[in-house]
This record gives structure tokens, C-alpha cells and sequence, in this order.
């Protein structure tokens, strides 16, 4: 169950968090008190909540979109009957349970940031609220969960999260999720968002006009954070070179359109996702050399 439950939350959404979590914690380091060690446990634990709180998050939305996948022909565990609701759910609360408690232990200011996340992730799917069903909603939900994820790494280290560096990564990266990822996701499940009344920008304004939307998004973070890090933090440079061609990369996919077929459809996202933890991976690099 728990193996399934992994596959269930998405393990590349679960990578690109902890990408982004690692990237607040190595921009923060320079900024720590000189002549102090630096709280190796905080941020391990900090990190362990954030997996938990993401996982919680996606674990819960495939619990809520059972019926819009099986529309969209889903092969995740859920739509697919290989994982139980129940099982899932039970998955899920023990998640966010064990989120809050790491959490806690990591310390007050990261138990804040990880029970707004938590509850931004409810917020999203839950019946009551539901923001998935609107892209501006679901643009604002991983905006914020992604600069709060930003912000989470100098939390646990005891760093004001107001470096330089990391202000310009964590707004950029921020509005690639929002501007990007969070539109393109959709343009695969039209069809499912569709019988189940989302309004989604793909369903109320077309395919044609939401996968210009997405080139644009892609475009505009590209070309802001490559300026940005020249303005203002040129070490940023060789990340923001990676979102710019990964960016124009993105835009070309998208306006050629898809085939039909729900794999042509997503791979705007796809490009989105591996982008990102292209761009990660290169400012760590470069961090740790």
C-alpha cells in the first residue's frame, strides 16, 4: 500500500519539493552567523515534513480525483483499482500526522510554514473548497506552496529567508510552477475536467488559446529570470539559462500542439517538470562546488 501510495503522489512532484527545499537551505548557508554550526537536524527534519506534507497533498488529490482520471483514462493506482480509497486515505492522515510532528520537532517556524502548506494542499482538493476546479485558484495554491517551500530551508536553518539570491530564485521558480505548470497540467485531462464541471482554463477557453497561454508563461519566466539574475544576482545566471531555454523549449512544444493522444497532451508538462529539476540541479551543483 504505501509503495502504491508513492506512485499515487506523483515521485517527480515529490523530487522537485525536496529540489526546491535543498536549494533554500544551499542559498542560505553563505548568509548563517559566522562561527556557528550550522542545525544539521532542523533541516532534516524540516526536509522530512516538507516529503510528508507534499506527499499528504498529492496523496489526498488522487483520493478526490478518482472519477475525473478514470474519464481521462489515469493509470495511478487510485483510478486504476489497484489502490483501495480507504487504504489511501488512511495513507494520506498518517502523512500529515507525521508532517506536523517532524515538523514540530524541526521548530516553531517550520511548523508554521508546513501546517500553511498542509492546509493550502487541503484547501486545493477537498469537496468544500475544491481550488482545482479554477486555474487562478490553482496558480495561486503552488505559487504560495512554492515560496513557502523556498522560505522553509533558511526557517529551519535560522537564516532570515531574505537573501538576495534565494528572493530571485524563489519568485522565479514560484511563477514557473504557477505560469506554467499549473496550466499545462491541465491540457491531458480536458476531457475529465470536463464531465465532472472544472472550469479549468483548458475547458473555458480551448485548447488553442491555453496552450498560447502556457508559451507565453514559459517565455516570460524565462526571459524576467534570466534579467533578474543579471540585475541583480549574476551567480543565478547559468540557472536562469536553463529556464530560459527549457522555457523556449516549452513553447515551441506546446504551440505544435498534440496528436490527440493524452501522452502528445502532456508533454508541455512533462518539459515543465524536467526543466525545473534541470535548473535545480545545476544551482546545487553549483552551490556545492
Amino acid at each position: 500500500m504505501l509503495r502504491l501510495s508513492l506512485k499515487e503522489s506523483r515521485p517527480a512532484v515529490l523530487m522537485a519539493f525536496q529540489l526546491r527545499y535543498s536549494a533554500g537551505v544551499a542559498l542560505a548557508v553563505p548568509a548563517a552567523p559566522i562561527g556557528t554550526s550550522l542545525p544539521v537536524l532542523p533541516v532534516l527534519l524540516g526536509a522530512f515534513s516538507w516529503f510528508c506534507a507534499i506527499f499528504y497533498t498529492y496523496l489526498y488529490n488522487g483520493c478526490t480525483d478518482v472519477r475525473e482520471d478514470r474519464v481521462n483514462g489515469s493509470r495511478r493506482p487510485i483510478a486504476g483499482g489497484r489502490l483501495p480509497l480507504d487504504a489511501a486515505l488512511a495513507v494520506a492522515r498518517g502523512a500529515l500526522c507525521a508532517a506536523l510532528v517532524s515538523a514540530a520537532l524541526a521548530g516553531l517556524g517550520t511548523l508554521l510554514l508546513c501546517a500553511v502548506l498542509l492546509l493550502l494542499g487541503h484547501a486545493y482538493s477537498a469537496p468544500g473548497t475544491a481550488w482545482k476546479n479554477r486555474t487562478s485558484r490553482a496558480m495561486g495554491t503552488v505559487l504560495f506552496s512554492g515560496l513557502l517551500t523556498y522560505c522553509a530551508g533558511p526557517v529551519a536553518l535560522g537564516v532570515p529567508p531574505h537573501v538576495p539570491t534565494l528572493l530571485v530564485v524563489s519568485v522565479a521558480m514560484s511563477l514557473w510552477m504557477a505560469l506554467v505548470g499549473a496550466v499545462a497540467k491541465d491540457l491531458s485531462d480536458i476531457a475529465g475536467d470536463t464531465a465532472v464541471g472544472r472550469r479549468t482554463w483548458a475547458v473555458t477557453l480551448g485548447e488553442r488559446r491555453t496552450r498560447a497561454l502556457v508559451a507565453a508563461g514559459a517565455l516570460a519566466v524565462g526571459l524576467g529570470f534570466t534579467g533578474a539574475a543579471l540585475l541583480w544576482a549574476p551567480a543565478l545566471l547559468a540557472t536562469a539559462l536553463v529556464v530560459l531555454v527549457g522555457g523556449a523549449a516549452v513553447a515551441a512544444v506546446t504551440l505544435r500542439g498534440g496528436s490527440g493522444s493524452p501522452g502528445a497532451r502532456r508533454r508541455p508538462y512533462r518539459l515543465f517538470m524536467l526543466t525545473q529539476h534541470l535548473a535545480h540541479a545545476a544551482l546545487l551543483g553549483q552551490a556545492v562546488v
